[in-house]
């Protein structure tokens, strides 16, 4: 299920055992990649052995994707699970924070 949120991912992040690794798929805007892969790590150094082992692929762009339309009804899939920095009333982004801010 992950893998199928590759398609516009910039990259794809796993935690193993409180350690980070990334798989990157595309350039993203500026250093937005570096800054996300940033605050995970802030979390891993100041919650250590409480982030738990996951795999979730993270798009750097501002406007959301995942239509929701494309995901109803009886026969429909579940949703690839992507985060990124906006979403809206339509789609099925996950919102997560753009630590870029802070960084740049």
């Amino acid at each position: 299920m992950v893998d199928r949120a590759q398609k516009t991912a910039n990259f794809k992040l796993i935690i193993v055992n409180g350690r980070a690794y990334m798989e990157r798929y595309n350039r993203a805007f500026q250093t937005r990649d570096v800054f996300t892969l940033w605050g995970i790590l802030q979390l891993l150094r100041k919650y250590p052995g409480k982030v738990p082992d996951l795999e979730l692929m993270f798009d750097c762009v501002d406007w959301p994707v995942i239509k929701s339309s494309d995901y109803a009804g009886p026969n429909a899939s579940a949703p690839p699970p992507l985060f990124r920095y906006c979403a809206d009333d339509e789609t099925l982004d996950i919102v997560f924070p753009d630590w870029s801010f802070w960084g740049w």
